[in-house]
């Protein structure tokens, strides 16, 4: 049982959706807790819209991010849905790797 899942590199200089994380195994129980980590916070004016499906197909934003609310780098996320996602929707400046952190 992994308690880290790791998102794919996101480049904020371009925007689009990034491959989904599948959850619903231990730490990552739909409906649980978990920690995001953004090893540095979203650069210039870029946006990112943290989504959320059931199934992998119908999305839904969980939340909105920008350079103020990474900028303590851990986000905390509640009721977790089965897939969880990152769409960059306003470029911004800079790149790096987020993870997931399970919450038990």
């Amino acid at each position: 049982m992994s308690m880290l899942k790791t998102f794919a590199a996101v480049d904020m200089t371009a925007t689009g959706e990034l491959a989904a994380l599948e959850l619903g195994e231990t730490p990552f129980q739909v409906g649980g807790n978990a920690l995001l980590y953004f090893p540095a916070a979203i650069g210039g004016a870029g946006v990112i819209t943290l989504e959320g499906s059931p199934d992998g197909t119908d999305w839904a934003t969980i939340r909105t991010l920008n350079a103020a609310q990474t900028a303590a780098r851990w986000v905390e996320l509640t009721d977790l849905p089965a897939y969880i996602r990152m769409d960059v929707t306003t470029a911004g400046t800079g790149s790096f790797t987020p993870s997931l952190h399970g919450v038990q």
